[in-house]
């Protein structure tokens, strides 16, 4: 793995906002165009070996800053959503050009965001080195690279006791600001374009639709950039997530008459964990809203009552939380939890976002479940193993979602193995992360 800033600043702890595989030249012109066709204004600008008005080389803020002009003239009200959020992109003023090792073609830039004067945020260009994907990431928060280049950027302004705060920059490639790397560049290569570890969310968004877009030809942006195991052990380091499952985990929670949790919200700057509300019967339900991508919840010891995840916390994780968390964040930042007297489980998701459900698949889980689950003993319903067994069946043979997985977490630890359906009568294959 090269270890370089285009790796390196994307990994930080972030409040994050994409415009994901920004083709903003393609956009204006509405023809159709492939995945593969180069972005014109870096295509023109390296073919013509354009020259900032400061620099004796070509300063890459004109390519990335005429890509952002375009893509909020075709999307004005993309740029007033981010304005309102982070603050105004100052284009006359950015970073130099900080390219990969040599024989990475690719290229990252920064521009500082204002809010009265002050800058508050950077945010942050990446262009491949086929310059046939671009996209754009918001980076605001305490992490010392990204104060580092926030407090470089307001000595510049500080120095020249002036105040940038224009809602229509047009100049790029004026003032060039030398920075350093950050240090952080061995973690994992955030190319994906997701924020990077710990990246509590795109508070807007991100891919067709929202900060992005296919240029009529497909959107090559793929957030899948950490695999379920890693994003639960990134998790289980969350003080805050281990004690509110600690806070479930209990004898008291088990034996009440109805089941306890919380919800998992995108905060500023970490999750916000809210507790869910009962319905009539007993059970937990969401709250409204889409900033909700996970939720944990028990399962009571009490008769006939199955211990691991029901067909409406498999829909509920599906439509709400993997929905969500693939508008606002990253699908891998979906999970749903079951915590119970004989195991703890979650379910984690790292498919495409296109589940496959409809109308008739909850009612069709419905019955195969209920069929097969109210056949059992107390007994039975009391021995994990047989529980696993069924339940990895149900997932494999019934609900078919491909992407779609469960874990089982070791109580003490939290440490999550997967869990594999391996034949009738055999126990589910554990893979350990």
């Amino acid at each position: 793995m090269k270890k370089n800033l285009v790796y390196g600043l994307l990994l930080l702890s972030t409040l994050s906002v994409s415009l994901n595989s920004c083709r903003t030249d393609e956009m204006l012109t509405g023809t159709e165009q492939t995945q593969k066709e180069k972005i014109s204004f870096f295509e023109r600008f390296e073919k013509e070996k354009s020259l900032s008005k400061n620099a004796g080389s070509s300063n890459y803020a004109i390519p990335f800053g005429n890509s952002m002009l375009a893509y909020f003239e075709k999307y004005p009200e993309k740029k007033t959503e981010l304005e309102n959020k982070y603050g105004t992109v100052d284009l006359s003023v950015s970073s130099q050009d900080i390219g990969g090792d040599e024989g990475d073609n690719r290229k990252l830039l920064f521009f500082p965001m204002l809010k009265d004067g002050k800058v508050v945020a950077v945010i942050a260009g990446v262009v491949n080195g086929e310059r046939d994907y671009l996209y754009f990431d918001v980076h605001q928060n305490t992490n010392s690279d990204v104060l580092y280049l926030i407090n470089k950027f307001q000595d510049y302004y500080d120095s020249k006791t002036i105040s940038r705060n224009s809602n229509n920059p047009i100049d790029v490639g004026e003032v060039i600001i030398i920075v350093t790397r950050p240090v952080k560049l061995n973690m994992y290569d955030g190319w994906g374009g997701n924020g990077g570890l710990g990246n509590p969310g795109h508070d807007m968004g991100g891919g067709n639709g929202d900060f992005g877009g296919n240029g009529g030809g497909g959107n090559p942006y793929t957030p899948q950039t950490q695999n379920p195991c890693e994003k639960m052990k990134e998790q289980n380091q969350s003080t805050e997530f281990k004690d509110k499952v600690k806070d479930l985990d209990t004898k008291d929670k088990f034996d009440k008459d109805k089941e306890s949790g919380f919800a998992s919200a995108y905060g500023q700057p970490k999750t916000n964990y809210e507790t869910l509300a009962n319905t009539d019967k007993g059970n937990v339900k969401m709250p409204e809203g889409n900033k909700y991508f996970g939720f944990m919840h028990t399962h009571l010891d009490k008769q006939g009552v199955v211990k691991i995840f029901s067909p409406m916390d498999v829909s509920t994780f599906l439509t709400t939380c993997v929905g969500n968390a693939k508008s606002k964040g990253s699908i891998t930042d979906a999970y749903a939890m079951v915590i119970t007297s004989q195991g703890n489980y979650i379910l984690k998701y790292s498919g495409n976002g296109n589940t496959g459900m409809n109308s008739n698949s909850l009612g069709n889980w419905n019955s195969w479940y209920v069929d097969t689950f109210e056949r059992l003993t107390q007994e039975e319903l009391n021995n994990p193993t047989k529980i696993e067994e069924l339940f990895t069946q149900f997932l494999e043979q019934v609900v078919k979602v491909d992407g779609l997985e469960i874990y089982k977490s070791e109580k003490e630890t939290g440490t999550p193995s997967k869990l594999n359906y391996d034949g009738k009568d055999k126990p589910a294959k554990p893979t350990p992360c």
